[in-house]
C-alpha cells in the first residue's frame, strides 16, 4: 500500500528527487519521484503498475501546482512543429483502481486469458526496440504467463482492452490541433516528465533561496528549508532589503 505523496512543505524529497534525477534516463528518474513521493523501496516502486504509478505522480504534481496548469510538449504529426499544451493536472485520472486481490483475466473466443498490468521495468525492457509493432507484442509478451503464443491480433486487442479498462490512468493521451498545418496530433501524457519538470524548476529555485539565506545569515541548508515557506519568503525580502 502506498502512503500519499509527501506534503509539498516538506522540500528536503524534491531536493533529494532531482539530485538523483539528474543523472538518470527517464524510466530510471519515474521511479525516483516515486520512491520520493510514497517512501518505497526502488524494486516496489519499478513494479508499481503504470496507472497506480502515474496517478501518485499526478496527485504530487496536482500539489505542487497549486490549481495551476503545467505545460506537456508534443510534436505535431505533420510539420513537427513544438506544440505546448496546457495540462491540469486535477484533470488526470485516478482510478478506478483494480483490486490486487483479483486476478487479471480476460475471455476470448471462450478461452481465459490470464494477464498483469505493465510496469515501469516492462517499458525498461522495451527501450531498445524501435519497431511499435515489436515493442506491443513484447509488451504482451510480459505481461502474460504463457506469452503470447497462440494469441492472436484480435485475443491481443481484446486484451489490450481490458488493461486499459483495469488502469485507465496508464493509458491518458493529449490531442491538439496545429496552429501551423492545422494536422491533429494524438500523443502518450508523461506524467513522470511532468512532475520532473516541475520538481526541477522549484529545485532550483530552493537551491537560489538557500543561498541567498546562507549568505545573509550564516544558516545551513538544512536550517533554510526547516522554515515554512512563508517565513521563508519573509527573510528573503529582508535580506534583499
Amino acid at each position: 500500500m502506498m502512503r500519499q505523496a509527501a506534503d509539498t512543505a516538506d522540500s528536503s524529497w524534491m531536493l533529494a528527487a532531482w539530485e538523483r534525477g539528474l543523472r538518470e534516463d527517464p524510466l530510471d528518474r519515474a521511479v525516483t519521484l516515486l520512491c520520493a513521493v510514497t517512501g518505497l523501496r526502488r524494486e516496489d516502486a519499478e513494479r508499481t503498475e503504470l496507472g497506480d504509478r502515474d496517478a501518485v505522480l499526478a496527485t504530487a504534481l496536482e500539489r505542487l501546482a497549486a490549481g495551476t496548469a503545467v505545460w506537456g510538449c508534443v510534436y505535431c504529426v505533420g510539420c513537427g512543429e513544438q506544440l505546448d499544451v496546457p495540462v491540469r493536472p486535477a484533470a488526470l485520472p485516478r482510478g478506478p483502481r483494480y483490486d490486487p486481490a483479483r486476478p487479471l483475466e480476460v475471455e476470448v473466443a471462450g478461452v481465459r486469458i490470464a494477464f498483469r498490468l505493465p510496469d515501469t521495468g516492462d517499458l525498461r525492457a522495451l527501450a531498445g526496440t524501435d519497431d511499435p509493432r515489436a515493442g506491443r507484442w513484447l509488451l504482451l509478451a510480459r505481461c502474460l504467463p504463457d506469452g503470447v503464443d497462440g494469441v492472436d491480433e484480435e485475443a491481443a486487442a481484446v486484451i489490450e482492452a481490458a488493461m486499459e479498462k483495469a488502469s485507465p490512468g496508464a493509458a491518458v493521451t493529449l490531442a491538439v490541433d496545429c496552429p501551423v498545418c492545422a494536422a491533429p496530433t494524438v500523443a502518450a501524457l508523461d506524467v513522470p516528465a511532468l512532475l520532473w519538470a516541475e520538481v526541477q524548476t522549484r529545485a532550483l529555485a530552493l537551491l537560489r533561496e538557500v543561498h541567498v539565506l546562507a549568505r545573509a545569515y550564516g544558516w545551513t541548508e538544512p536550517d533554510v528549508l526547516a522554515l515554512s515557506p512563508a517565513r521563508r519568503a519573509a527573510y528573503l525580502e529582508l535580506a534583499a532589503g
